[in-house]
């Protein structure tokens, strides 16, 4: 498989974005769009670790009760049954590529 990340990139007014670009029954990689004041609330994955590649925007992440704020280029790891929230306090859209294993069906 070959794609390219701006063609997976949707905002929307309402509600921010996630998509699947990828998905095996040991990985799933995806987009995370979210325009400027969304926010993904706070939730956990049960076993399974999260990953965040910041490629563009400014996100404020909260792992438990630390925050850290991030830019374009960073990586951000929320780790398994670990509550995580990011919202983007940017004036551009904050679009994050993700990695981790799929939830069990």
């Amino acid at each position: 498989m070959v794609t390219h990340l701006r063609d997976h990139i949707t905002l929307n007014d309402g509600r921010w974005y996630k998509g699947t670009l990828y998905q095996s029954e040991h990985l799933l990689v995806g987009i995370d769009c979210l325009a400027p004041g969304q926010a993904q609330p706070a939730h956990m994955h049960r076993g399974h670790d999260k990953m965040y590649y910041v490629q563009s925007g400014h996100g404020k992440f909260v792992i438990n009760s630390q925050e850290s704020l991030c830019e374009p280029g960073m990586v951000v790891v929320a780790p398994a049954d670990t509550l995580h929230s990011v919202t983007n306090i940017g004036s551009e859209p904050l679009i994050m590529l993700i990695a981790m294993a799929p939830e069990p069906k």
